[in-house]
């Protein structure tokens, strides 16, 4: 993804409050940062590697993001979990990485596999 410097940026749009209509597709989504956000220009350019992991590479997988906020300590906080098709509850980040892969890996999309590993070793390390 994005260089070292542009992480906090990344992080932040990978969390965004994004309307499911406003992320049909990337160029939606782009002019929806750009209204709402003032994400214009150069951003624009993270903002498409950051579409691509977090409204289309899950969906083939049947794996769906789901935002949560409680209040902790008298504060809002949010995090985020993730529903895998055919399997019960909700996962956390590292977990479902570690699962979409496999998964990937199983259904023949070696590709994706990489991907998603690279993504893994990027957020937690290892291999």
């Amino acid at each position: 993804m994005a260089e070292e410097k542009y992480k906090e940026f990344e992080e932040w749009l990978m969390q965004v409050d994004t309307p499911p209509s406003e992320a049909t597709t990337l160029e939606r989504w782009l002019d929806y940062l750009a209204e709402e956000h003032h994400i214009v220009k150069g951003a624009q350019e993270i903002a498409k590697e950051v579409f691509s992991e977090r409204f289309e590479l899950w969906e083939e997988l049947g794996i769906k993001e789901i935002k949560i906020t409680r209040m902790r300590e008298g504060e809002p906080f949010t995090e985020y979990r993730y529903g895998i098709a055919g399997n019960p509850g909700l996962w956390g980040r590292e977990s479902m990485l570690l699962y979409a892969e496999a998964m990937a890996e199983e259904e023949g999309l070696l590709e994706m596999a990489e991907r998603i590993r690279a993504i893994r070793r990027e957020e937690y390390g290892g291999e």
